[in-house]
């Protein structure tokens, strides 16, 4: 087996192998994955490998920068974006993390309570459970194509692109233009007017098209 050194501190994740000497800044790792005893660590912009177990790299990562989701996968928690009770999306990657039965309960709980910027967690409808995280100030667009939404709600009734939303953190406030061919709709059924600019506070309940499905801003 390769000879491997590694250690954390509070900015770092310093690993040493063959094939070099790295120091990897914590807040830009994605996700970390674990494939026998060889660890991937993901970034955005490169990959890098060391052999440990995700268990012994789990204890010495803060356990407020990350989460286990699986037996294979711990995810940097201000990378996650969305959970649907059975995969984690990131920031900055198409990959879809598998959430494992027996960590479903502990990451919905936890994003639930400890909200990440705009978060919009669904309440009634076939995503129930499911969580939407938005950075604090990027303007997303919600839509039922992956070609052209940075958010996909897959229902017959949302339009490829449905709407847009940017979480203003300071002053805590959703702001939201629809573009949809079957509405957006707040608090049961009052329908935005499209391309007009609402702003909304936590609390709204919010559909996208289909009013039996519901999200709720937090």
């Amino acid at each position: 087996m390769p000879s491997k050194k590694w250690s954390v501190n509070s900015k770092y994740l310093s690993i040493s192998t063959r094939g070099g000497n790295y120091r990897i800044p914590i807040d830009t790792i994605l996700y970390i994955e674990s494939n026998n005893r060889r660890l991937i660590i993901h970034t955005a912009a490169e990959e890098y490998s060391c052999y440990e177990t995700l268990n012994e790299m789990e204890q010495h990562l803060s356990q407020s920068a990350f989460i286990r989701c699986h037996q294979s996968y711990l995810a940097a928690i201000d990378q996650i974006t969305g959970y649907d009770n059975q995969c984690i999306t990131l920031r900055d990657t198409n990959v879809r993390i598998p959430v494992s039965r027996q960590y479903q309960k502990t990451i919905r709980e936890f994003l639930q309570r400890t909200p990440s910027g705009g978060t919009l967690i669904c309440t009634c409808g076939i995503y129930q459970g499911s969580i939407i995280r938005i950075k604090p100030e990027q303007r997303v667009f919600i839509g039922r194509s992956g070609s052209t939404a940075d958010i996909v709600i897959n229902l017959p009734m949302v339009s490829r692109i449905h709407c847009e939303i940017t979480y203003h953190e300071t002053n805590r406030e959703y702001v939201i233009i629809d573009y949809s061919s079957n509405g957006t709709f707040i608090n049961g059924n009052t329908r935005l007017v499209p391309k007009q600019v609402y702003i909304l506070k936590p609390g709204t309940e919010i559909s996208f098209g289909d009013p039996l499905t519901k999200y709720k801003l937090m």
